[in-house]
């Protein structure tokens, strides 16, 4: 990652990728600029200004105002030096909003101008799949994984959008790889084994939800799949035996 200025302070980057974060309405939030940033607006404001605002709002998870910022900035200068991240927070401020078709044009255009970042394709790949559109998803995904293989996220979500258009191989070839063994979570643990019930190799199922059990024992969900696939070989006592031991492990954890 490319070194940050002030305009792209780091609370600012923890912020804006916090996934976990729900999508707020603000249609109440206040727009007011703190007072530091006041009388910088005052005349004709330079673009530097805008963006240390949306910078601002944005740590106060106001992004609608933070989009406004990015946006006038973007609107007095697509020559500035920094237009493309810019371009891209104003996208992703868009994305947190709900504007979610918007933000995947903004974050597109961010890219075509260049930015790179792994993050721009997350948000993208997650905007994508939010208005299920899938194939783009999935490039956006591949695109992350290709910077980093082992991201937790992307081999989470494309597992899940693999598992949804039926491509049970590429759900395999995607997670059956030894650097993931023991890393797996259990969403991809449970998307590997169900792709291999869907390829009629079971035995495989069992192996890879054993392994997803073992390293998360207190997982019910994983823990029922297993069992299901052990009924479907006629192994019923050893599918009571996994799901007792999971209700178990599971109840041990939460105390």
């Amino acid at each position: 990652m490319e070194n940050k200025t002030a305009l792209l302070g780091s609370a600012f980057v923890a912020v804006l990728f916090c996934f976990a974060l729900p999508v707020i309405s603000q249609s109440s939030a206040s727009c007011v600029p703190p007072d530091e940033i006041k009388p910088k607006l005052q005349g004709t404001p330079t673009v530097d200004v805008y963006n240390d605002l949306g910078v601002l709002f944005a740590k106060q998870e106001k992004y609608n105002c933070a989009a406004d910022a990015f946006g006038s900035s973007l609107q007095l200068d697509m020559n500035q030096p920094n237009v493309k991240k810019v371009i891209f927070m104003f996208g992703v401020s868009l994305f947190y909003t709900g504007e979610t078709k918007d933000a995947i044009a903004s974050l597109q255009q961010a890219e075509q101008f260049g930015y790179r970042e792994i993050k721009i394709h997350l948000i993208l790949a997650a905007a994508l799949d939010s208005i299920h559109s899938t194939a783009e998803a999935e490039k956006e995904w591949r695109a992350t994984l290709d910077m980093d293989p082992e991201y937790t996220q992307a081999l989470d979500a494309l597992s899940d959008d693999l598992i949804g258009t039926g491509d049970y191989p590429g759900v395999i070839d995607l997670l059956e790889r030894p650097r993931l063994l023991g890393q797996r979570t259990p969403k991809q643990s449970m998307n590997l084994g169900l792709a291999y019930v869907k390829s009629d190799k079971l035995d495989e199922a069992v192996r890879v939800l054993r392994d997803g059990l073992n390293t998360t024992p207190h997982s019910i969900e994983l823990a029922n799949q297993l069992a299901g696939v052990l009924r479907q070989l006629g192994r019923n006592e050893e599918a009571d035996t996994v799901v007792k031991l999971a209700a178990t492990d599971a109840e041990n954890a939460g105390h």
